[in-house]
Protein backbone atom coordinates (compact mmCIF):
# COMPACT_ATOMS: atom_id res chain seq x y z
CA UNK A 1 0.00 0.00 0.00
CA UNK A 2 2.67 2.76 -0.99
CA UNK A 3 0.40 4.81 -2.97
CA UNK A 4 -3.12 5.85 -2.09
CA UNK A 5 -6.26 7.55 -4.09
CA UNK A 6 -9.20 9.81 -3.14
CA UNK A 7 -12.43 9.72 -4.54
CA UNK A 8 -15.93 10.65 -3.18
CA UNK A 9 -17.75 9.20 -5.70
CA UNK A 10 -18.92 5.69 -4.52
CA UNK A 11 -21.90 3.46 -5.41
CA UNK A 12 -22.67 0.53 -3.78
CA UNK A 13 -19.29 -1.78 -4.46
CA UNK A 14 -18.35 0.55 -7.14
CA UNK A 15 -16.34 3.38 -7.01
CA UNK A 16 -14.59 5.86 -10.11
CA UNK A 17 -11.51 8.11 -9.88
CA UNK A 18 -11.65 11.29 -11.96
CA UNK A 19 -9.44 14.92 -12.63
CA UNK A 20 -5.82 14.44 -11.03
CA UNK A 21 -6.64 10.89 -9.51
CA UNK A 22 -7.29 9.56 -12.57
CA UNK A 23 -3.96 10.87 -14.88
CA UNK A 24 -1.81 10.00 -11.83
CA UNK A 25 -3.52 6.58 -11.60
CA UNK A 26 -3.17 6.12 -15.56
CA UNK A 27 -0.40 8.17 -16.79
CA UNK A 28 1.66 8.72 -13.94
CA UNK A 29 1.80 4.92 -12.04
CA UNK A 30 0.54 3.12 -14.99
CA UNK A 31 -2.20 1.00 -13.35
CA UNK A 32 -3.45 -0.69 -16.14
CA UNK A 33 -7.34 -3.18 -16.01
CA UNK A 34 -7.07 -5.80 -13.33
CA UNK A 35 -4.63 -4.15 -11.21
CA UNK A 36 -4.96 -3.52 -7.44
CA UNK A 37 -5.31 -0.13 -5.85
CA UNK A 38 -5.84 1.11 -2.74
CA UNK A 39 -8.48 4.33 -2.37
CA UNK A 40 -9.75 6.11 0.77
CA UNK A 41 -12.55 8.90 1.19
CA UNK A 42 -11.07 10.82 3.75
CA UNK A 43 -13.92 9.69 5.93
CA UNK A 44 -12.01 6.69 7.72
CA UNK A 45 -12.50 4.33 5.30
CA UNK A 46 -9.41 2.52 3.05
CA UNK A 47 -10.95 0.46 0.34
CA UNK A 48 -9.26 -2.56 -1.74
CA UNK A 49 -10.01 -2.52 -5.19
CA UNK A 50 -9.67 -4.20 -8.64
CA UNK A 51 -9.48 -1.55 -11.63
CA UNK A 52 -12.23 -2.43 -14.36
CA UNK A 53 -11.06 0.31 -16.66
CA UNK A 54 -8.03 2.89 -16.59
CA UNK A 55 -7.43 5.86 -18.60
CA UNK A 56 -6.87 9.63 -17.76
CA UNK A 57 -10.20 10.77 -18.24
CA UNK A 58 -11.63 8.41 -15.73
CA UNK A 59 -10.55 5.07 -13.51
CA UNK A 60 -13.70 2.13 -12.74
CA UNK A 61 -13.24 0.31 -9.88
CA UNK A 62 -15.05 -2.59 -8.20
CA UNK A 63 -14.93 -3.08 -4.37
CA UNK A 64 -13.73 -6.16 -3.30
CA UNK A 65 -13.06 -5.23 0.25
CA UNK A 66 -13.19 -1.87 2.96
CA UNK A 67 -11.23 -1.14 6.48
CA UNK A 68 -12.88 1.14 8.18
CA UNK A 69 -10.41 3.56 11.03
CA UNK A 70 -11.34 4.93 13.55
CA UNK A 71 -10.28 8.82 13.83
CA UNK A 72 -7.90 9.11 17.21
CA UNK A 73 -6.90 12.63 17.40
CA UNK A 74 -9.42 15.53 18.74
CA UNK A 75 -7.59 18.21 17.98
CA UNK A 76 -8.28 21.68 16.61
CA UNK A 77 -5.80 24.20 15.78
CA UNK A 78 -6.52 27.80 14.86
CA UNK A 79 -4.03 29.73 12.96
CA UNK A 80 -3.38 33.16 11.62
CA UNK A 81 -2.39 32.43 8.00
CA UNK A 82 1.31 33.69 7.37
CA UNK A 83 1.79 36.76 4.20
CA UNK A 84 4.45 33.99 2.53
CA UNK A 85 2.10 31.57 1.00
CA UNK A 86 4.32 28.93 1.00
CA UNK A 87 4.38 28.73 4.27
CA UNK A 88 1.37 28.77 5.16
CA UNK A 89 0.78 25.39 3.13
CA UNK A 90 3.78 23.72 4.50
CA UNK A 91 2.26 24.39 7.83
CA UNK A 92 -1.62 22.64 6.84
CA UNK A 93 0.52 19.91 5.43
CA UNK A 94 2.29 18.77 8.48
CA UNK A 95 -0.55 19.19 10.64
CA UNK A 96 -2.01 17.05 7.81
CA UNK A 97 0.85 14.49 8.70
CA UNK A 98 0.38 14.90 12.25
CA UNK A 99 -3.38 14.35 12.17
CA UNK A 100 -5.73 16.95 13.47
CA UNK A 101 -9.02 16.91 13.44
CA UNK A 102 -9.61 20.27 12.29
CA UNK A 103 -7.73 23.37 10.21
CA UNK A 104 -9.34 27.17 10.68
CA UNK A 105 -7.80 29.55 9.06
CA UNK A 106 -8.43 32.59 11.63
CA UNK A 107 -8.52 36.11 11.15
CA UNK A 108 -7.28 38.29 13.44
CA UNK A 109 -6.26 41.74 14.26
CA UNK A 110 -2.83 40.96 13.10
CA UNK A 111 -3.24 38.68 10.23
CA UNK A 112 -1.44 39.68 7.27
CA UNK A 113 -3.00 37.69 4.15
CA UNK A 114 -6.52 38.04 4.32
CA UNK A 115 -7.43 35.98 1.33
CA UNK A 116 -6.92 32.67 1.18
CA UNK A 117 -7.25 30.40 -2.20
CA UNK A 118 -9.14 27.49 -0.45
CA UNK A 119 -9.50 25.42 -3.20
CA UNK A 120 -5.83 25.33 -3.60
CA UNK A 121 -5.21 24.60 0.38
CA UNK A 122 -7.96 21.75 -0.37
CA UNK A 123 -5.80 20.04 -2.96
CA UNK A 124 -2.75 20.28 -0.77
CA UNK A 125 -4.58 18.75 1.91
CA UNK A 126 -5.86 15.67 0.09
CA UNK A 127 -2.36 15.04 -1.53
CA UNK A 128 -0.80 15.48 2.50
CA UNK A 129 -3.45 12.78 3.27
CA UNK A 130 -2.07 10.56 0.54
CA UNK A 131 1.07 11.05 0.62
CA UNK A 132 1.08 10.47 4.59
CA UNK A 133 -1.19 7.31 4.23
CA UNK A 134 -3.62 8.70 6.64
CA UNK A 135 -7.61 7.99 6.01
CA UNK A 136 -9.19 10.95 7.37
CA UNK A 137 -9.19 14.51 5.66
CA UNK A 138 -9.58 16.86 8.18
CA UNK A 139 -12.28 19.99 7.85
CA UNK A 140 -10.63 23.36 6.63
CA UNK A 141 -12.53 26.51 6.90
CA UNK A 142 -12.00 30.24 7.49
CA UNK A 143 -13.61 32.24 10.85
CA UNK A 144 -12.75 35.51 12.12
CA UNK A 145 -11.28 35.56 15.14
CA UNK A 146 -14.55 36.07 17.13
CA UNK A 147 -16.39 33.01 15.80
CA UNK A 148 -13.43 30.79 16.74
CA UNK A 149 -13.64 31.53 20.53
CA UNK A 150 -17.80 30.21 20.08
CA UNK A 151 -15.96 26.77 19.07
CA UNK A 152 -17.42 24.03 21.59
CA UNK A 153 -14.87 21.68 22.66
CA UNK A 154 -13.93 20.49 26.24
CA UNK A 155 -10.32 21.75 26.15
CA UNK A 156 -9.22 25.33 24.95
CA UNK A 157 -5.40 27.01 24.44
CA UNK A 158 -4.37 29.88 23.25
CA UNK A 159 -0.31 30.39 22.43
CA UNK A 160 0.44 34.02 23.05
CA UNK A 161 3.92 35.92 24.01
CA UNK A 162 2.72 37.81 26.88
CA UNK A 163 4.92 37.50 29.83
CA UNK A 164 2.48 39.31 31.80
CA UNK A 165 -0.46 37.09 30.81
CA UNK A 166 -1.00 33.07 32.68
CA UNK A 167 0.13 30.48 30.33
CA UNK A 168 0.94 26.99 31.16
CA UNK A 169 3.16 23.67 29.22
CA UNK A 170 0.76 21.73 30.56
CA UNK A 171 0.19 18.59 28.05
CA UNK A 172 -3.55 18.31 27.06
CA UNK A 173 -5.71 15.29 27.95
CA UNK A 174 -5.69 13.40 24.25
CA UNK A 175 -8.95 12.13 25.44
CA UNK A 176 -10.85 15.30 25.03
CA UNK A 177 -11.76 17.51 21.76
CA UNK A 178 -9.12 20.65 22.38
CA UNK A 179 -8.88 23.32 20.42
CA UNK A 180 -5.65 25.13 20.16
CA UNK A 181 -5.05 28.69 18.77
CA UNK A 182 -1.69 30.35 17.10
CA UNK A 183 -1.70 33.37 16.63
CA UNK A 184 -0.37 35.67 13.44
CA UNK A 185 3.19 37.40 12.57
CA UNK A 186 3.08 40.31 15.71
CA UNK A 187 1.11 38.34 18.26
CA UNK A 188 -2.66 38.18 19.48
CA UNK A 189 -3.38 41.57 20.71
CA UNK A 190 -3.47 42.26 24.44
CA UNK A 191 -7.61 42.42 23.77
CA UNK A 192 -7.70 38.96 22.07
CA UNK A 193 -5.74 37.35 24.29
CA UNK A 194 -8.25 38.76 27.14
CA UNK A 195 -11.68 37.50 24.70
CA UNK A 196 -9.86 34.15 24.83
CA UNK A 197 -9.41 33.88 28.59
CA UNK A 198 -12.92 35.43 29.04
CA UNK A 199 -14.05 32.32 26.78
CA UNK A 200 -12.46 29.96 29.33
CA UNK A 201 -9.61 29.49 27.30
CA UNK A 202 -5.80 28.91 28.93
CA UNK A 203 -2.52 30.72 28.15
CA UNK A 204 -0.55 27.77 26.28
CA UNK A 205 3.39 28.03 26.86
CA UNK A 206 5.47 26.61 23.88
CA UNK A 207 8.72 26.67 25.76
CA UNK A 208 11.43 28.65 26.32
CA UNK A 209 12.73 29.04 22.37
CA UNK A 210 11.53 30.75 19.33
CA UNK A 211 9.54 29.17 17.10
CA UNK A 212 10.32 31.19 13.65
CA UNK A 213 8.06 31.82 10.77
CA UNK A 214 10.13 32.74 7.92
CA UNK A 215 7.63 35.46 6.43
Amino acid sequence: MNNLFYTNRINGNELSLEGQEAAHCALVLRRKAGDIIYVIDGKGNRFKCGTDSVSKRGVECTILSNEHYEQTEKITIAIAPTKNRDRLEWMIEKLVEIGVKQIVLMNTKNTERTRTNMERIEKKVVSAVKQSLRFYIPKVQEMDFEEVLQLEVEEKWIAHCYEDQPKTQQERNKNLESLILIGPEGDFTSIEVQQAFDAGFRGLDLGDYRLRTET
